[in-house]
């Protein structure tokens, strides 16, 4: 089953949900063929899972119960690493039942993947239970994962070069090593994938191609980064007016304004940037703001003239009640 079945499949822990996006999931961070689902998601999860082990060892009975199991006969492969925690918890509980099932069922479904890093992944987490009178059945689990991996290792399956992938299978650290190495359209469809990604390692792999590409992919790139800026907090965007990336600044400074965030003593503060294009979008910005009043600078202004313009705006914009 590909990623992007799972992603558009992650109906299971989202049951009852209102939701209507339906746009597609970046993949897990450590397993490209499973989507990669918010904390809140995560956290939905995690209670079906005790909820369920509440019903098996008899603490929740009746319409609860039963609703309690259905529930996690539900879960899909995007609840793996719920479940993988879940087994963590269920093997400090003194009762088999939770750890054999929980087993039973990651060991069908890890058993049908061609996912090797999710396999690799799923053998990792379980190394780290610790001594319980269930480490047979976690030891058996372990040794039926790698058996899986080292087969599918064999057959040439899971370890494909990142560059044939395609990148909405990629994790974000295998997008940014593309991006520095891909060109043409192949650049472009990593780029696109980037901007979906939240954090700021994506931005800057973003404000780097919108720096140091052929014309058509640098304004590919400045497009994807006001995309990627306006879908964050007022908080994140004003953080990224101080950005060491000059593209970074500009975009941010753009989306700040489109958005109306109250970003003027900002803006002043960029009458100094070492950036011609972002001292020149505040300048034009901060006269708009204050109805054709022109405090500077002029384009091509020294640095002594740049700072006399700062001071003369930061009087302005405290005459206004700004601070």
């Amino acid at each position: 089953m590909t990623g992007t079945l799972f992603a558009l499949t992650a109906v299971v822990l989202l049951a009852g949900d209102s939701s209507t996006d339906k746009s597609p999931r970046p993949p897990h961070p450590f397993a490209p063929s499973l989507p990669r689902l918010t904390d809140d998601e995560e956290k939905r999860l995690d209670e079906i899972i005790d909820r369920f082990m509440d019903y098996d060892v008899g603490k929740l009975r009746g319409q609860e119960g039963l609703k309690a199991r259905q529930n996690f006969e539900r879960l899909g492969p995007e609840a793996i690493p719920a479940l993988l925690r879940g087994i963590h918890r269920a093997a400090a509980v003194n009762d088999s039942c939770p750890v054999v099932v929980i087993s039973g069922k990651l060991g069908r479904m890890l058993g049908s993947t061609q996912d090797v890093k999710l396999l690799q992944f799923a053998r990792d987490e379980l190394a780290g239970v610790g001594p319980t009178r269930h480490a047979s059945t976690i030891a058996d689990l372990r040794t039926g994962i790698m058996l899986r991996r080292n087969a599918l290792v064999r057959a040439g399956v899971g370890e494909i070069d990142p560059a044939k992938r395609p990148p909405r299978q990629l994790s974000t650290a295998e997008l940014i090593e593309q991006a520095g190495k891909e060109r043409g359209q192949r650049l472009k469809q990593v780029l696109l994938e980037l901007a979906q990604r939240p954090g700021d390692d994506p931005l800057n792999a973003l404000g780097i191609a919108a720096a140091s590409y052929e014309r058509d992919v640098q304004q590919f790139a400045r497009n994807l980064l006001t995309q990627n800026l306006s879908r964050q907090t007022p908080t994140f965007v004003k953080e990224k007016l101080k950005d060491d990336k000059v593209e970074v600044r500009l975009a941010a400074s753009r989306v700040a304004v489109s958005r109306n965030l109250p970003v003027v003593s900002d803006l002043i503060d960029l009458l100094a940037d070492e950036s011609d294009a972002v001292r020149d979008f505040a300048h034009q910005t901060l006269v708009r703001v204050a109805r054709g009043a022109d405090y500077g600078p002029k384009k091509g202004a020294d640095k002594e003239e740049r700072d006399r313009a700062v001071e003369k705006w930061r009087a302005w914009w405290t005459r206004q009640g700004g601070r």
